[in-house]
């Protein structure tokens, strides 16, 4: 017998999600979805799974075990062992020692009531941003153990969001249905052709006026630079999570092949890919001035634009072809 209701999926979410193969509407099945050409879907720890390949790593192999100095910290321990993978280095020294989630100052206009998408959410610092400026976010990532995690740290915060394991390139969602979508950090690690399906899936969700924000590291920034001459300017390996830098001008044919239009590209940030000024009572002195100093380098490329061409990470803002809303 089909079941009326999902546990655990909010009626906002149901009413927007579509099956990734098809776009066609989707139903209540047992315990999982069901779309009307008999695509099924899954339901794990309350999220709706859609990634035919969904990732399961809840410590990460890339590190030594993490050690806990204060067990009884209301820090959720996913957050204390992926703290250095998902706010980048500047983070190490408070991995297992994190006093308060690093949730960051919301970088755009608030978005009262309006339909977000978090691409690469992670444990959810940018979907718990986007509901305290008013969005009614949906964080989206293929690792199913960092939603898990989001799930409990946004009611541990008593934020409100939905959370969907997806890949980036192929969303669940109705087309025309989101106000905005939003990627930080995570674009980078992606191989470029999926890059491209990523943003032509932005243009169909994208409502009239609706806008995409995302972060990327800029080809000709002053360390990423030298980042790339340590490698020898190679491309990054595929398949691998290795950065991908991107010119202004590979930026702007990815947006116009994926009918994108209204492109605004500004500096995010200077020496580092994650400039929280939010987050300075958390780091280490050096790392302080790091932040200062990206923060001061962002305040002269706003008054003198040019010098954003030699930021390291960088905004770019785009749109349907119609009017932003948020402009």
């Amino acid at each position: 017998m089909v079941s009326n209701q999902v546990p655990s999926l909010s009626a906002e979410l149901l009413g927007v999600l579509a099956c990734p193969h098809d776009q066609t509407p989707l139903r209540a099945f047992a315990s999982g979805l069901l779309c009307e050409h008999e695509h099924r879907f899954a339901i794990e720890q309350g999220v709706p799974v859609f990634s035919g390949n969904p990732r399961r790593e809840r410590i990460p192999g890339n590190m030594e075990a993490c050690q806990y100095q204060d067990k009884q910290r209301p820090i959720d321990q996913f957050v204390d062992d992926w703290l250095v993978n998902t706010n980048g280095n500047l983070y190490w020294k408070l991995r297992g020692k994190l006093p308060r989630y690093p949730i960051p100052k919301w970088p755009s206009h608030p978005g009262p009531g309006k339909l977000l998408l978090d691409i690469g959410c992670g444990w959810g610092r940018w979907t718990m941003a986007a509901a305290r400026a008013g969005f009614k976010p949906i964080g989206l990532d293929v690792h199913l153990d960092a939603l898990a995690a989001a799930g409990r740290v946004s009611q541990q915060m008593d934020i409100r969001a939905d959370f969907v394991c997806a890949d980036a390139d192929s969303l669940p969602f109705q087309s025309g249905s989101v106000d905005m979508v939003f990627s930080y950090s995570v674009l980078q690690h992606l191989e470029r052709s999926t890059v491209l399906r990523f943003l032509k899936e932005v243009a169909r969700l994208l409502k009239p006026g609706g806008i995409c924000l995302i972060q990327l590291p800029n080809t000709f920034g002053l360390y990423n630079m030298l980042l790339q001459l340590r490698r020898g300017f190679r491309e990054a390996r595929a398949g691998t999570f290795e950065m991908r830098y991107w010119s202004r001008a590979a930026i702007r044919k990815a947006a116009a092949e994926a009918g994108l239009g209204n492109l605004r590209i500004r500096a995010d940030g200077f020496f580092t890919q994650n400039p929280q000024v939010s987050d300075l009572d958390l780091l280490s002195t050096g790392g302080k001035l790091v932040v200062l100093a990206s923060q001061a380098g962002c305040k002269v490329a706003a008054i003198l634009p040019v010098l954003s061409r030699l930021a390291d990470s960088l905004w770019v803002e785009a749109g349907t072809q119609a009017n932003s809303s948020y402009s």
